[in-house]
């Protein structure tokens, strides 16, 4: 129980109390993190996060497909290679499997027995088996390589970096696995069980939304004016009031970010920003599709023809 995660620590993310408490009863436990949260408040940021706090190199992510398998996380077996070399004579390696078997990012991970965090980004994405393959292997950080004969272990094992049939991890000091999902499908049962839940959430007050920006735009915009920044976040706030529960993707901490960016970028001044309450400058920009820009223009006019 030695990694402490404060949330606070890094240039470029804020997690509240709660949620750092959540990522530190996962470690402790060795159990998986699944985070869910609006898309662009900082679900994927979240590993990064933790990574970067506690010193555990950079992240190791897996991006998740519609056709993703579970197995090609663990290993690879490259069957069409070895069909090519068995066609040539002066290759011989062909009568063998191992040359042909490679590990996945997450087998490398438990082969190695690394303390890396390790993100399984929008599992959501592919077939229902994708996390149900995975149960076991999140429960014991070992799994067996099925493609391998068993009389080509010791050859196997012989090589630099070789594996056996069984790659069996460090269950003391697993790796820090943080999946993510939008809810796109709904999972298993049997999955979540095995997880630990947290949910990111749009920052409740100004304050946190000023830091997350100051945060992540120090490098960017180190000539940004509280002044402007204190009118933008309060604009933003009153964009994303009206959007939510009527757009199908209100702006969030990510549209936010981008949206200051651009404001400071373009000269604005405290007084530009509060001129029109829900129409400051350059709002299009907060909204991601045509939909969502024709929702919120109606709520404008709505809201002007009651004035």
């Amino acid at each position: 129980m030695s990694l402490r995660y404060t949330g606070t620590a890094t240039d470029f993310y804020v997690a509240p109390p709660a949620t750092a408490d959540v990522v530190n009863l996962a470690i402790d436990l060795g159990r998986p993190l699944l985070v869910e949260g609006e898309p662009g408040c900082g679900k994927t940021q979240l590993a990064y996060s933790i990574a970067a706090e506690l010193g555990l190199g950079p992240v190791v992510k897996i991006s998740v497909k519609s056709n993703s398998r579970a197995q090609d996380l663990l290993y690879r077996l490259n069957a069409l290679a070895r069909l090519q070399d068995a066609q040539r004579h002066d290759v011989q390696q062909a009568r063998h499997v191992y040359p042909y078997l490679s590990l996945g990012p997450l087998g490398e991970v438990i082969h190695k027995r690394e303390r890396r965090v390790v993100l399984i980004d929008e599992v959501d994405k592919a077939d229902i088996d994708f996390p149900n393959d995975l149960l076991d292997v999140l429960d014991t950080f070992s799994f067996q390589v099925d493609d391998l004969p068993p009389e080509e272990e010791r050859l196997s094992l012989a090589q630099p970096g070789g594996f056996g049939r069984t790659v069996q991890g460090d269950r003391h000091q697993p790796p820090v696995v943080v999946i993510t999902s939008n809810r796109e499908k709904r999972l298993p049962e049997p999955f979540l069980r095995r997880c630990l839940y947290v949910r990111v959430s749009f920052p409740r007050t100004e304050e946190e939304l000023r830091e997350i920006v100051r945060r992540n735009t120090h490098d960017t915009l180190p000539q940004l004016v509280d002044a402007v920044l204190n009118a933008a976040v309060a604009s933003f706030l009153r964009v994303r009031q009206l959007a939510v529960g009527n757009t199908q993707k209100p702006p969030t901490t990510s549209e936010l970010i981008d949206w200051v960016r651009i404001v400071h970028w373009r000269g604005q001044s405290p007084e530009d920003l509060a001129a029109d309450p829900y129409s400051p400058p350059y709002w299009e920009t907060m909204f991601k599709t045509m939909g969502d820009l024709d929702a919120y223009q109606a709520l404008v006019a709505a809201k002007a023809g009651k004035a």
